[in-house]
């Protein structure tokens, strides 16, 4: 563990010892020489942090020396997670790393935000994210959930400049008329290349009488790592422009996927800027041609609004199609959409 049990004590006696109050946007440390309780302990913390900072130096050298002797890359990642595991174990209970991480802060240069940041998105989000791709069919829609297994990043989606949005909620479909913002939060090292697609699987298809799968977007060759979450669209290769939801009047609610993809060799391959791609493509066939990994996924869901008709005029050059059997005349609802009585006349 990060912690032995009385460090663990140690760290639940300084949280009582806290008068509880506004939270504040940086961390101010509280006052020694006031509560021999909390000065006791957080000797104990930094006398356990310094110890633990000198064994993560420690097996830094280690590391390096082997790197430099050519050591073998099973034994390189021993030592690498060696070392990982001191230098979080160093800083696991400082007061304003803990503060920094339950307001988001996060400087995910340092290991102990690494850890930290890694261990929130697998809690309650990936449980979330996981739950709703299962119970809206995302998977298997798009992908078999055996390739996909667990996303091991967390692709945020901001639509319309707002915050990002919770998977698979429904919004107005005018909020996402512009490109959405990416944010790929990676832990790897070295930046990999990875393919962004976003998909509507539920494009009506009249030849089948059913729905199709259908490209909106596709950037290429972006890279990301744990210093680099903000997706930069001007550094990948735009192989599909971004067009935006456009749910035709009288079909349900579509599902709009955003998925992260590494591309080969571990994210080094790039994606030519002329490899045939086109909107009417299927995913699964898309991702086996170009040896995709899929990383990291959300999606929202949207249904037709007037706003639609506008994205098929403006943006599509297209007359606006209605779905759905026509609405007839009801002798018992007047112009103005109310009922009309028995015996009162339209």
């Amino acid at each position: 563990m990060y912690a032995a049990s009385r460090f663990a004590a140690a760290g639940r006696m300084l949280a009582r010892c806290r008068v509880p109050g506004r939270a504040q946007s940086t961390y101010r440390a509280p006052a020694l020489g006031v509560n021999p309780a909390y000065d006791e302990a957080v000797k104990i913390i930094e006398a356990y942090g310094k110890q633990k900072s000198a064994e993560a130096d420690a097996a830094a050298a280690k590391l390096k020396a082997a790197r430099d002797a050519g050591a073998p890359d099973e034994a390189l990642r021993a030592l690498e997670k060696a070392w990982f595991d001191l230098a979080v174990e160093s800083r696991i209970n400082d007061g304003e790393v803990l503060w920094n991480a339950r307001h988001g802060n996060y400087d995910l240069s340092q290991p102990v935000y690494q850890f930290l940041k890694q261990k929130a998105w697998t809690g309650r989000p990936l449980e979330v994210l996981m739950q709703r791709l299962l119970q809206m069919y995302v998977l298997p829609d798009m992908l078999d959930p055996r390739v996909v297994g667990t996303p091991e990043a967390q692709l945020n989606v901001a639509l319309g400049g707002g915050p990002a949005i919770e998977p698979g909620v429904a919004v107005d479909p005018a909020s996402a008329r512009s490109e959405p913002a990416i944010e790929l939060v990676s832990f790897n090292s070295a930046p990999r290349l990875h393919t962004l697609v976003m998909v509507d699987l539920d494009e009506p298809c009249e030849d089948t009488q059913s729905f199709r799968e259908q490209f909106h977007w596709v950037v290429a060759n972006l890279p990301f790592c744990k210093d680099q979450s903000a997706a930069d669209m001007a550094s990948g290769t735009v192989l599909l422009p971004y067009i935006p939801p456009h749910p035709a009047h009288g079909t349900p609610a579509h599902r709009y996927v955003l998925a992260a993809f590494e591309q080969r060799d571990g994210g080094a391959a790039r994606i030519d800027a002329a490899a045939a791609v086109s909107r009417d493509m299927v995913v699964r066939d898309f991702v086996a041609e170009h040896g995709l990994r899929p990383v990291g996924l959300s999606f929202f869901r949207a249904a037709w609004n007037e706003s639609v008709d506008d994205v098929y005029r403006d943006v599509l050059g297209q007359h606006a199609p209605r779905y759905g059997a026509p609405e007839e005349p009801r002798a018992n609802i007047g112009p103005d959409g109310r009922t009309i009585g028995r015996y009162a006349s339209a």
